[in-house]
């Protein structure tokens, strides 16, 4: 299935920048003719927009004649110099002439120096979290993130500036993020946000012109105003919400004309493609292998990042900043599990699913199962504790060489049954995803939002359950 992003019906901007041309009637070889407008060039052709279906195609300049070979250089050397103009308004060789959804993202991501994030047969991103150097459209972006298709095109860019979790945060990643503290206040973030909303305006403004203003976002709890640029089958979303964090966003313009709402999964595609998502192997072992990962980064994003992932992993577009400001996190981190659930019910309604929430006192495999034999993650509380993680990395690392699963059984039991002797203390508030299970040797496999590494770590049923603060939610098709 295509990413709703980029698979909309085309709706036609009233603010085009003049890199896209004028409606033309063009011959073609049997007599024909069809309405086509210039929108870029991708390998040395050029794309055409079709006004029937809003489709892009490619043109070898050769193939055209007369006005309409005029008209379509005229347009591809103006082109060429926005570029130039747009390049250095970015601070990267950012843009290309193809628009998003008929460019590879592996080109972006290179441009821009970001890493693979997530891979799952459904979708992509990449992310980078920038040093003090890094450079975008003017100012330092904390986080920049790319979302591409199922078919490695370009979605969406979200660059996010200064913002209440990442500004002036002390704590590390992974692991190490409930170690150290945010030393932002509310006066030197807005001072920050305020800085880096002026120089993003004013680069974007010095190229492309005055912004016009809108409404966008997916859900009412999500909606903001924003200022709005558009270029050659882009649209630039500027969105700055007090106390919260400053955005730049690189859409299609069909998701900027429908105010950044996206369309529906239907029901069954979803139900069919999450229950394709279910590996089984032979020694025992159920595990979702497509959810996409996102990495919280160096700040208490745990709640709102986990979130976007089981948003996502629904079919229903998502964003751990906007999650962050909708579920009120503090500076820095910190989320109510149950506020922000609350908060996306809407949100995941609208997009004809459902939520559902439960609160168990002992945590057994049985009580995961059934989710996941449907393809349904299960975002869980618990406590990142030092002897749960040591228990979790070391037999992820053990059962990559395994030959003997009896024995295996045997001696995680020992394990466990040592670490329950020890105090569970009330620290490290987490909440991860559990996404697989292995009924024989009673084993749970859970994913953190911490990047690649995290993606799965497989630990014995009673050592999470030791760790554990008793909720599960999931979001059912």
């Amino acid at each position: 299935m295509k990413s709703m992003l980029v698979c909309l019906p085309l709706a036609l901007s009233l603010n085009l920048h003049a890199a896209i041309g004028e409606w033309r009637v063009l011959k073609d070889g049997e007599g024909g003719s069809i309405r086509a407008r210039f929108e870029g060039i991708k390998s040395e052709r050029y794309l055409l927009r079709r006004e029937s279906d809003g489709k892009l195609f490619e043109v070898a300049p050769g193939m055209l004649q007369g006005e309409d070979r005029t008209s379509f250089d005229k347009q591809a050397w103006a082109l060429s110099d926005e570029l130039r103009k747009l390049d250095k308004m970015a601070g990267h060789k950012l843009f290309s002439g193809t628009p998003f959804e008929v460019r590879n993202a592996n080109e972006i991501a290179s441009a821009l120096g970001l890493g693979q994030e997530s891979k799952t047969s459904h979708s992509a991103s990449w992310r980078n979290y920038t040093g003090d150097s890094y450079r975008l459209f003017g100012a330092r972006p904390y986080s920049v993130a790319l979302y591409a298709d199922q078919d490695g095109n370009a979605s969406v860019l979200s660059a996010v500036y200064s913002n209440k979790g990442d500004f002036k945060s002390g704590v590390g990643q992974g692991e190490s993020h409930f170690e150290g503290k945010s030393t932002a206040d509310a006066e030197s973030l807005a001072k920050a946000m305020d800085a880096d909303e002026k120089a993003v305006l004013s680069a974007i403004t010095g190229a492309l012109g005055q912004p016009t203003s809108q409404r966008f976002g997916d859900s009412r709890a999500t909606r903001r105003k924003v200022s709005r640029w558009d270029w050659n089958g882009h649209s630039l979303i500027l969105s700055s919400q007090e106390g919260e964090y400053v955005s730049l966003s690189i859409v299609p313009l069909e998701l900027a004309d429908a105010g950044g709402k996206t369309a529906k999964v239907r029901d069954g595609d979803l139900r069919k493609r999450m229950l394709n998502d279910v590996v089984k192997e032979s020694n025992g072992d159920v595990y979702l292998g497509q959810i996409p990962m996102v990495n919280q980064g160096p700040k208490g994003y745990c709640v709102p990042a986990t979130f976007e992932r089981a948003m996502r992993a629904a079919g229903i577009e998502a964003d751990m900043y906007l999650l962050a400001m909708v579920g009120k996190s503090g500076m820095g981190g910190g989320t109510s599990v149950e506020f922000l659930l609350e908060e996306v019910r809407q949100q995941v309604r609208s997009k004809g699913r459902r939520t559902k929430d439960e609160r168990v006192k002992e945590l057994r495999v049985r009580d995961v199962k059934r989710y996941i034999d449907q393809g349904v993650p299960v975002m869980w509380t618990m406590r990142s504790l030092e002897g749960y993680n040591k228990i979790a990395n070391a037999n992820t690392s053990k059962r990559k060489s395994i030959k003997d699963w009896t024995k295996w059984t045997q001696d995680i039991a020992v394990e466990t049954e040592a670490l329950l002797k020890t105090e569970s203390i009330n620290d490290n508030h987490h909440i991860c995803m559990i996404v697989g299970y292995n009924e024989a040797t009673n084993e749970l496999a859970v994913s953190d939002s911490w990047g690649a590494s995290y993606e799965r770590r497989w630990v014995p049923a009673p050592v999470a359950n030791w760790a554990s603060s008793g909720g599960l939610f999931m979001i059912l098709p």
